[in-house]
Protein backbone atom coordinates (compact mmCIF):
# COMPACT_ATOMS: atom_id res chain seq x y z
CA UNK A 1 0.00 0.00 0.00
CA UNK A 2 1.68 3.10 -1.34
CA UNK A 3 0.72 5.16 1.67
CA UNK A 4 1.63 8.72 2.30
CA UNK A 5 0.89 10.57 5.87
CA UNK A 6 -1.44 13.66 4.41
CA UNK A 7 -3.18 16.55 7.20
CA UNK A 8 -6.22 16.71 8.69
CA UNK A 9 -8.36 19.71 8.38
CA UNK A 10 -10.11 20.86 11.69
CA UNK A 11 -13.91 21.42 11.84
CA UNK A 12 -15.37 22.07 14.96
CA UNK A 13 -17.54 18.98 16.38
CA UNK A 14 -21.11 19.36 16.91
CA UNK A 15 -23.60 17.53 19.78
CA UNK A 16 -24.43 15.61 16.41
CA UNK A 17 -20.70 14.32 15.87
CA UNK A 18 -20.82 13.32 19.73
CA UNK A 19 -23.76 11.45 19.91
CA UNK A 20 -22.59 9.30 16.85
CA UNK A 21 -19.33 8.02 19.36
CA UNK A 22 -20.42 4.33 20.50
CA UNK A 23 -19.73 4.00 23.51
CA UNK A 24 -16.79 2.90 25.23
CA UNK A 25 -14.31 4.60 22.45
CA UNK A 26 -12.89 7.47 23.89
CA UNK A 27 -13.44 10.32 21.08
CA UNK A 28 -9.78 12.21 21.50
CA UNK A 29 -8.56 9.38 19.57
CA UNK A 30 -10.21 10.35 16.79
CA UNK A 31 -8.65 12.22 13.85
CA UNK A 32 -11.29 15.02 12.42
CA UNK A 33 -13.43 14.79 8.90
CA UNK A 34 -11.05 14.48 5.78
CA UNK A 35 -12.64 15.11 2.50
CA UNK A 36 -10.83 13.42 -1.12
CA UNK A 37 -11.73 14.10 -4.47
CA UNK A 38 -11.48 12.82 -7.46
CA UNK A 39 -13.85 9.29 -6.96
CA UNK A 40 -11.98 9.06 -2.84
CA UNK A 41 -14.35 8.52 -0.34
CA UNK A 42 -15.42 11.41 1.78
CA UNK A 43 -15.04 10.39 5.39
CA UNK A 44 -16.16 11.23 8.15
CA UNK A 45 -14.91 10.69 11.92
CA UNK A 46 -16.86 7.65 13.44
CA UNK A 47 -18.03 6.75 10.23
CA UNK A 48 -18.79 2.77 10.31
CA UNK A 49 -17.41 0.51 7.81
CA UNK A 50 -19.83 -2.19 7.49
CA UNK A 51 -18.06 -5.55 6.11
CA UNK A 52 -19.40 -8.64 5.86
CA UNK A 53 -17.61 -10.51 8.83
CA UNK A 54 -17.68 -7.17 11.04
CA UNK A 55 -18.30 -3.64 11.41
CA UNK A 56 -15.32 -1.23 11.13
CA UNK A 57 -15.11 2.18 12.87
CA UNK A 58 -12.80 4.83 11.41
CA UNK A 59 -10.08 5.78 13.60
CA UNK A 60 -8.15 7.71 11.49
CA UNK A 61 -6.56 8.39 7.73
CA UNK A 62 -2.95 6.50 7.77
CA UNK A 63 -2.38 7.66 3.82
CA UNK A 64 -3.17 8.11 0.72
CA UNK A 65 -1.94 7.04 -2.99
CA UNK A 66 -3.26 7.03 -6.70
CA UNK A 67 -5.53 3.95 -5.70
CA UNK A 68 -7.38 5.32 -2.98
CA UNK A 69 -6.79 5.92 0.95
CA UNK A 70 -5.75 3.56 3.87
CA UNK A 71 -7.69 4.45 7.34
CA UNK A 72 -6.92 2.73 10.58
CA UNK A 73 -10.22 1.44 12.30
CA UNK A 74 -11.36 -0.53 14.99
CA UNK A 75 -13.06 -3.64 14.36
CA UNK A 76 -16.16 -3.41 16.83
CA UNK A 77 -17.03 -6.79 17.47
CA UNK A 78 -13.42 -7.83 18.45
CA UNK A 79 -11.80 -4.56 19.33
CA UNK A 80 -9.10 -5.70 16.96
CA UNK A 81 -7.36 -2.72 15.13
CA UNK A 82 -7.18 -2.97 11.68
CA UNK A 83 -6.19 -1.04 8.34
CA UNK A 84 -8.35 -0.86 5.43
CA UNK A 85 -7.92 0.19 1.66
CA UNK A 86 -10.51 2.24 0.09
CA UNK A 87 -10.43 1.61 -3.70
CA UNK A 88 -11.47 4.27 -5.79
CA UNK A 89 -14.36 3.57 -7.57
CA UNK A 90 -12.40 3.76 -11.13
CA UNK A 91 -9.87 1.29 -9.41
CA UNK A 92 -12.58 -1.56 -8.64
CA UNK A 93 -11.17 -3.75 -11.51
CA UNK A 94 -7.84 -2.99 -9.71
CA UNK A 95 -9.47 -4.29 -6.29
CA UNK A 96 -10.90 -7.78 -7.87
CA UNK A 97 -7.11 -7.64 -9.20
CA UNK A 98 -5.55 -7.43 -5.94
CA UNK A 99 -8.24 -9.79 -3.94
CA UNK A 100 -7.37 -12.46 -6.26
CA UNK A 101 -3.90 -12.31 -5.26
CA UNK A 102 -4.58 -12.16 -1.52
CA UNK A 103 -7.07 -14.95 -1.52
CA UNK A 104 -4.02 -16.73 -3.18
CA UNK A 105 -1.64 -15.98 -0.15
CA UNK A 106 -4.04 -17.41 2.16
CA UNK A 107 -3.01 -21.00 1.14
CA UNK A 108 0.28 -20.31 2.76
CA UNK A 109 0.93 -19.41 6.30
CA UNK A 110 1.83 -15.39 6.00
CA UNK A 111 3.21 -14.82 9.57
CA UNK A 112 6.00 -17.67 9.17
CA UNK A 113 6.67 -16.91 5.32
CA UNK A 114 6.76 -13.02 6.00
CA UNK A 115 3.41 -11.87 4.32
CA UNK A 116 0.44 -9.18 5.19
CA UNK A 117 -2.70 -11.11 6.44
CA UNK A 118 -5.54 -10.08 4.59
CA UNK A 119 -9.39 -10.52 6.39
CA UNK A 120 -12.22 -9.56 3.98
CA UNK A 121 -13.14 -7.34 1.03
CA UNK A 122 -16.68 -5.37 1.00
CA UNK A 123 -17.77 -2.69 -0.94
CA UNK A 124 -19.16 0.64 0.91
CA UNK A 125 -20.83 3.44 -1.09
CA UNK A 126 -19.60 2.28 -4.42
CA UNK A 127 -15.86 1.90 -3.31
CA UNK A 128 -14.23 -1.46 -2.67
CA UNK A 129 -12.75 -1.88 0.79
CA UNK A 130 -9.72 -4.30 1.63
CA UNK A 131 -9.57 -5.20 4.91
CA UNK A 132 -5.59 -5.81 6.52
CA UNK A 133 -3.62 -6.41 9.66
CA UNK A 134 -2.02 -3.54 10.93
CA UNK A 135 1.41 -2.84 10.97
CA UNK A 136 4.23 -0.57 12.18
CA UNK A 137 6.30 2.06 9.81
CA UNK A 138 7.96 0.80 6.19
CA UNK A 139 11.50 0.83 5.74
CA UNK A 140 11.69 3.81 4.32
CA UNK A 141 9.94 5.32 7.06
CA UNK A 142 12.76 3.69 9.35
CA UNK A 143 15.57 4.98 7.24
CA UNK A 144 14.03 8.36 6.98
CA UNK A 145 13.73 8.81 10.74
CA UNK A 146 17.56 7.98 10.73
CA UNK A 147 18.49 10.80 8.87
CA UNK A 148 18.91 8.12 6.11
CA UNK A 149 21.79 6.63 8.17
CA UNK A 150 22.62 3.16 6.92
CA UNK A 151 21.42 0.11 8.88
CA UNK A 152 23.70 -2.72 10.34
CA UNK A 153 24.38 -5.37 8.48
CA UNK A 154 23.76 -8.20 11.34
CA UNK A 155 20.17 -5.79 10.83
CA UNK A 156 20.08 -5.85 6.84
CA UNK A 157 20.78 -9.54 7.40
CA UNK A 158 17.59 -10.57 9.52
CA UNK A 159 15.51 -7.71 7.24
CA UNK A 160 17.03 -10.13 3.89
CA UNK A 161 16.48 -12.92 5.03
CA UNK A 162 12.76 -12.31 5.83
CA UNK A 163 12.11 -11.08 2.15
CA UNK A 164 13.54 -13.75 0.70
CA UNK A 165 11.85 -16.05 2.83
CA UNK A 166 8.61 -14.14 1.33
CA UNK A 167 9.63 -14.40 -2.39
CA UNK A 168 10.45 -17.86 -2.09
CA UNK A 169 6.66 -18.42 -1.09
CA UNK A 170 5.64 -16.19 -3.65
CA UNK A 171 7.71 -18.34 -6.55
CA UNK A 172 6.09 -21.57 -4.67
CA UNK A 173 2.75 -20.42 -5.77
CA UNK A 174 3.81 -18.62 -9.18
CA UNK A 175 3.11 -15.42 -8.59
CA UNK A 176 5.37 -11.96 -8.78
CA UNK A 177 5.16 -9.33 -6.39
CA UNK A 178 6.15 -6.41 -9.29
CA UNK A 179 7.05 -3.68 -6.87
CA UNK A 180 9.25 -4.35 -4.61
CA UNK A 181 10.41 -1.48 -2.85
CA UNK A 182 11.16 0.50 0.70
CA UNK A 183 7.78 1.72 1.31
CA UNK A 184 6.71 -2.24 0.71
CA UNK A 185 8.47 -3.52 3.57
CA UNK A 186 6.77 -3.20 6.64
CA UNK A 187 7.80 -3.46 10.14
CA UNK A 188 5.77 -5.05 12.44
CA UNK A 189 6.12 -3.72 15.68
CA UNK A 190 9.69 -2.28 15.48
CA UNK A 191 9.51 -1.80 19.75
CA UNK A 192 8.24 -5.26 20.28
CA UNK A 193 9.74 -7.10 17.61
CA UNK A 194 12.57 -4.94 16.32
CA UNK A 195 13.32 -6.09 12.44
CA UNK A 196 10.26 -8.17 12.51
CA UNK A 197 9.02 -7.38 8.82
CA UNK A 198 5.98 -8.41 6.05
CA UNK A 199 5.55 -7.65 2.48
CA UNK A 200 2.47 -5.86 1.33
CA UNK A 201 0.95 -4.14 -1.52
CA UNK A 202 0.19 -6.18 -3.78
CA UNK A 203 -1.79 -4.35 -6.45
CA UNK A 204 0.71 -4.84 -9.09
CA UNK A 205 1.33 -8.70 -8.46
CA UNK A 206 0.03 -11.23 -11.02
CA UNK A 207 0.93 -14.65 -11.85
CA UNK A 208 3.85 -15.71 -13.57
CA UNK A 209 2.30 -17.46 -16.18
CA UNK A 210 0.57 -14.11 -16.66
CA UNK A 211 3.49 -11.70 -17.07
CA UNK A 212 3.62 -10.13 -20.50
CA UNK A 213 7.00 -9.21 -22.33
CA UNK A 214 7.04 -5.24 -22.38
CA UNK A 215 4.74 -4.64 -19.18
CA UNK A 216 5.63 -1.51 -17.18
CA UNK A 217 6.35 -3.05 -14.25
CA UNK A 218 8.12 -1.29 -10.99
CA UNK A 219 9.07 2.43 -10.11
CA UNK A 220 12.33 3.76 -12.19
CA UNK A 221 15.60 3.05 -9.41
CA UNK A 222 13.93 -0.21 -8.69
CA UNK A 223 13.36 -1.65 -12.26
CA UNK A 224 15.35 -4.61 -13.45
CA UNK A 225 17.11 -3.98 -16.79
CA UNK A 226 14.70 -6.51 -18.50
CA UNK A 227 11.81 -4.49 -17.97
CA UNK A 228 13.30 -1.40 -19.10
CA UNK A 229 14.42 -3.13 -22.17
CA UNK A 230 11.11 -5.08 -23.04
CA UNK A 231 12.58 -8.86 -22.27
CA UNK A 232 10.70 -11.68 -21.04
CA UNK A 233 9.98 -11.65 -17.63
CA UNK A 234 9.48 -13.74 -14.59
CA UNK A 235 9.97 -13.99 -11.03
CA UNK A 236 13.58 -12.76 -10.99
CA UNK A 237 12.31 -8.56 -11.31
CA UNK A 238 11.15 -9.39 -7.43
CA UNK A 239 14.79 -10.28 -6.67
CA UNK A 240 16.20 -7.49 -8.60
CA UNK A 241 14.14 -5.33 -6.67
CA UNK A 242 14.95 -6.46 -2.67
CA UNK A 243 18.66 -5.81 -3.89
CA UNK A 244 18.03 -2.89 -4.45
CA UNK A 245 16.06 -1.78 -1.17
CA UNK A 246 19.53 -4.01 0.30
CA UNK A 247 21.49 -1.93 -1.42
CA UNK A 248 19.43 1.26 0.14
CA UNK A 249 19.76 0.22 3.65
CA UNK A 250 23.55 -0.47 3.34
CA UNK A 251 23.68 3.26 1.73
CA UNK A 252 21.11 5.17 3.78
CA UNK A 253 20.09 6.56 -0.22
CA UNK A 254 18.92 5.13 -3.21
CA UNK A 255 21.14 2.87 -5.02
CA UNK A 256 19.78 4.09 -8.81
CA UNK A 257 18.27 7.08 -9.87
CA UNK A 258 14.22 7.55 -9.43
CA UNK A 259 12.85 9.63 -11.62
CA UNK A 260 14.62 9.13 -14.85
CA UNK A 261 14.22 5.74 -16.74
CA UNK A 262 17.08 6.31 -18.96
CA UNK A 263 19.14 7.69 -15.91
CA UNK A 264 18.51 4.19 -14.38
CA UNK A 265 19.66 2.18 -17.33
CA UNK A 266 22.89 4.15 -18.60
CA UNK A 267 23.93 3.98 -14.47
CA UNK A 268 23.20 0.37 -14.62
CA UNK A 269 25.02 0.00 -17.57
CA UNK A 270 28.01 2.25 -16.54
CA UNK A 271 28.94 0.87 -13.11
CA UNK A 272 27.62 -2.43 -12.97
CA UNK A 273 31.15 -4.44 -12.70
CA UNK A 274 32.74 -2.09 -10.91
CA UNK A 275 35.10 -2.88 -8.10
CA UNK A 276 34.18 -3.25 -4.45
CA UNK A 277 35.10 -0.03 -3.43
CA UNK A 278 32.66 2.00 -4.66
CA UNK A 279 30.47 0.81 -2.25
CA UNK A 280 32.05 1.02 0.24
CA UNK A 281 34.61 3.90 0.23
CA UNK A 282 33.68 6.48 2.77
CA UNK A 283 34.66 9.43 0.85
CA UNK A 284 32.04 8.41 -1.97
CA UNK A 285 29.64 6.99 0.94
CA UNK A 286 30.40 8.87 4.21
CA UNK A 287 27.34 7.03 5.71
CA UNK A 288 29.02 3.71 5.53
CA UNK A 289 31.73 4.57 8.55
CA UNK A 290 29.01 3.33 11.15
CA UNK A 291 29.46 -0.43 10.33
CA UNK A 292 31.60 0.27 13.50
CA UNK A 293 34.52 -2.45 13.92
CA UNK A 294 32.93 -5.10 11.01
CA UNK A 295 36.02 -6.82 9.03
CA UNK A 296 36.08 -7.26 5.16
CA UNK A 297 34.89 -10.35 5.29
CA UNK A 298 31.60 -9.24 6.62
CA UNK A 299 31.21 -6.39 3.65
CA UNK A 300 32.24 -9.05 1.36
CA UNK A 301 30.14 -11.43 2.39
CA UNK A 302 27.01 -8.53 1.97
CA UNK A 303 28.20 -7.64 -1.26
CA UNK A 304 28.64 -11.28 -2.65
CA UNK A 305 25.21 -11.62 -2.10
CA UNK A 306 24.22 -8.16 -3.43
CA UNK A 307 25.99 -8.33 -6.10
CA UNK A 308 24.02 -11.65 -7.33
CA UNK A 309 20.87 -10.46 -6.65
CA UNK A 310 21.28 -7.11 -8.91
CA UNK A 311 22.76 -9.62 -11.98
CA UNK A 312 21.82 -7.55 -15.24
CA UNK A 313 21.28 -11.14 -16.69
CA UNK A 314 17.42 -12.17 -15.33
CA UNK A 315 18.81 -15.90 -15.99
CA UNK A 316 21.99 -15.52 -13.72
CA UNK A 317 20.35 -13.45 -11.15
CA UNK A 318 20.46 -16.00 -7.86
CA UNK A 319 16.83 -17.34 -6.91
CA UNK A 320 15.05 -17.09 -3.56
CA UNK A 321 16.03 -20.40 -2.41
CA UNK A 322 19.38 -19.62 -3.08
CA UNK A 323 20.01 -16.95 -2.01
CA UNK A 324 18.22 -18.09 1.32
CA UNK A 325 21.94 -20.63 1.55
CA UNK A 326 24.18 -17.95 0.60
CA UNK A 327 27.14 -17.38 3.65
CA UNK A 328 25.81 -13.41 4.09
CA UNK A 329 22.78 -15.49 5.12
CA UNK A 330 23.69 -18.54 7.24
CA UNK A 331 27.29 -16.64 8.24
CA UNK A 332 29.29 -19.72 7.28
CA UNK A 333 31.81 -16.98 7.26
CA UNK A 334 31.67 -16.15 10.52
CA UNK A 335 33.89 -18.01 13.36
CA UNK A 336 31.77 -20.57 14.90
CA UNK A 337 33.79 -21.01 18.36
CA UNK A 338 32.18 -21.01 21.74
CA UNK A 339 32.34 -17.60 22.64
CA UNK A 340 30.94 -15.83 19.30
CA UNK A 341 31.80 -12.07 19.34
CA UNK A 342 28.74 -9.62 19.33
CA UNK A 343 28.00 -9.64 16.02
CA UNK A 344 28.10 -12.63 15.17
CA UNK A 345 25.23 -13.52 18.37
CA UNK A 346 23.30 -10.98 17.80
CA UNK A 347 22.89 -11.70 13.82
CA UNK A 348 22.32 -15.42 14.93
CA UNK A 349 19.25 -14.55 17.46
CA UNK A 350 18.00 -12.12 15.66
CA UNK A 351 17.01 -14.89 12.76
CA UNK A 352 16.97 -17.38 14.65
CA UNK A 353 13.67 -15.73 16.72
CA UNK A 354 12.16 -14.61 13.52
CA UNK A 355 13.07 -17.47 11.03
CA UNK A 356 11.50 -20.50 10.41
CA UNK A 357 13.83 -22.16 8.16
CA UNK A 358 17.21 -23.16 8.73
CA UNK A 359 20.40 -22.17 8.90
CA UNK A 360 22.32 -24.46 7.85
CA UNK A 361 21.36 -24.76 3.68
CA UNK A 362 23.91 -24.92 1.96
CA UNK A 363 25.52 -22.10 -0.30
CA UNK A 364 25.19 -22.33 -3.89
CA UNK A 365 28.16 -23.19 -5.65
CA UNK A 366 27.80 -21.14 -9.41
CA UNK A 367 30.49 -18.13 -10.61
CA UNK A 368 29.42 -15.07 -9.45
CA UNK A 369 29.56 -11.95 -12.06
CA UNK A 370 32.04 -9.42 -11.95
CA UNK A 371 32.63 -6.68 -10.03
CA UNK A 372 31.31 -6.64 -6.32
CA UNK A 373 28.71 -4.13 -6.29
CA UNK A 374 27.17 -0.56 -8.05
CA UNK A 375 27.77 2.83 -7.13
CA UNK A 376 24.43 4.59 -6.83
CA UNK A 377 23.03 7.32 -8.26
CA UNK A 378 20.62 8.62 -6.14
CA UNK A 379 18.84 12.04 -7.27
CA UNK A 380 18.47 13.07 -3.53
CA UNK A 381 14.71 13.29 -3.73
CA UNK A 382 12.96 11.98 -0.35
CA UNK A 383 9.50 10.97 -2.36
CA UNK A 384 9.42 8.42 -4.25
CA UNK A 385 7.46 8.20 -7.62
CA UNK A 386 4.22 6.19 -7.56
CA UNK A 387 4.33 2.70 -9.01
CA UNK A 388 3.20 2.21 -12.75
CA UNK A 389 -0.82 1.50 -12.59
CA UNK A 390 -1.37 -1.71 -14.39
CA UNK A 391 -2.97 -2.10 -16.94
CA UNK A 392 -6.33 -2.54 -16.81
CA UNK A 393 -7.22 -6.52 -18.21
CA UNK A 394 -10.55 -6.67 -20.49
CA UNK A 395 -11.69 -9.41 -17.85
CA UNK A 396 -10.36 -10.27 -14.15
CA UNK A 397 -7.44 -12.45 -13.94
CA UNK A 398 -8.03 -15.57 -13.93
Amino acid sequence: MDAKPIPFTAVAETADETNKKPPGINKATFPVSVCLKNQQLQIEKYDVLSGILSNYLIQRVLGRGSFGQVVQCINLDTKEIVAIKIMRKDESWAAKREVFILNRLKRLDRDKNNLIKFTEQFEHKGHDCLVFEILDISIEDLIQRMTFKPLHLSEIRVIAQQMLVALDALKSLGLVHADIKPDNIMLVDHQLQPFKVKLIDFGMAVPISKVRTGTMIQIPGYRAPEVMLGLPLNEAVDMWGLGCVLAFMYLGQDPYPLHCKLEVLRVIMQIQGHPSWMLKTECIFPCCKNQGSMTNRHIKAFLSLLKRMLHVDPEKRITPSEALGHRFITMKHLPSDANPNPYVSSSYLKIKDLSPTPLNQPEPDSHEPPGDGARPGSDGGNRRPSSPSPQQPQQPVP
